[in-house]
């Protein structure tokens, strides 16, 4: 994973999503957002500083730049959207791969 030069990935760049990737690197984490969206991205890109943000809505581009183990949160929303989410990382996750749901899922879904 030569491109692996982020800290933290967020799925989904809406108003929460966005704002919550900005805070992550205005906190100093070098911070990469994917959303399928390309106005979204664009969004992010062009608000963020580009040494600490970037974003794309190419999924494999968007796991191959978080370094390992991966930490990515999602914030889509709730609902059969969450598990397509998931099923479109894991083909390129990895052992120790850390998913956080932060929508808002009810609570058993989790489990």
């Amino acid at each position: 994973m030569k491109n692996a030069t982020f800290d933290f990935g967020l799925i989904g760049l809406g108003v929460m999503g966005r704002n919550f990737i900005l805070n992550v690197a205005d906190n100093n984490f070098k911070a990469f957002g994917y959303d399928l969206d390309q106005e979204k991205v664009a969004a992010l890109k062009e608000e963020g500083d580009a040494e600490q943000v970037d974003a794309t809505s190419d999924i494999s581009t968007f796991t191959e730049s978080l370094r390992s183990p991966r930490k990515i949160m999602l914030l889509v929303p709730a609902g059969k959207i969450v598990d397509q989410v998931i099923e479109s990382l894991l083909p390129y996750l990895e052992k120790d791969d850390i998913i956080i749901d932060g929508g808002n899922s009810f609570f058993t879904d989790t489990d």
